[in-house]
């Protein structure tokens, strides 16, 4: 097996790179001005990543993992419905601290590299644990529909939320500040559609 040349440095590109995209975006990522501020070439940020798009993704699971962070903190116990509760205020608190990485996550396409056999399970397990407890309901008889549909078009509602609430449109269109928006929010995610069935 071939030695790596230096093995602290993908993580020292990582966490730059990374960086980067939460100062200024990952429009401003830049694989020459990377090299630069870590110190090497930038040929020999080939040696690790295979392009910029093979390194946006690596920042990409870094991003999820944080978010994944939160969502493993909500209690097990809880019943289904104030599990998809919990996991809505993680998403939303994610999304307002760290909108640029939030951004990078789900509002820039995964690409053409290849996912690795773990990928899949971090960029899409706040999806899993929302479909795991729609599917408890739904083992109770208390939720009608496939989990799945109900998993993907929760995803959608809830990342549509995050998107307008951080370009400020939704305070503009109802006058309201975010946590009104938020609140209001939750009580209709979590109810189904329904504002007066959570909290």
């Amino acid at each position: 097996m071939t030695r790596l040349a230096n093995p602290e440095l993908p993580e020292k590109l990582l966490s730059e790179a990374e960086n980067i995209v939460v100062r200024s975006g990952h429009e401003a990522l830049n694989m020459r001005d990377l090299a630069k501020r870590v110190g090497v070439t930038a040929t020999a940020i080939y040696h690790y990543f295979d392009s910029k798009e093979a390194l946006l993704l690596q920042i990409k699971l870094r991003a999820a993992e944080k978010l994944n962070q939160r969502i493993r903190g909500i209690d097990p116990n809880l019943d289904p419905m104030e599990t998809i509760h919990q996991l809505g205020e993680q998403y939303i608190d994610f999304a307002e601290e760290h909108p640029r990485l939030y951004r990078l996550l789900f509002e820039t396409p995964i690409g053409s590299t290849p996912l690795g056999e773990k990928d899949q399970p971090v960029l899409y397990h706040t999806y899993y644990v929302a479909r795991n407890a729609l599917e408890r309901l739904a083992a109770g008889k208390m939720y009608p529909h496939d989990p799945r549909y109900g998993a993907m078009m929760g995803w959608t509602m809830l990342h549509g939320f995050c998107s307008l609430l951080m370009s400020g449109s939704l305070q503009l269109a109802e006058g309201m500040n975010r946590e009104e928006l938020k609140d209001l929010f939750l009580r209709f995610y979590t109810g189904g559609g329904d504002p007066e069935r959570h909290g």
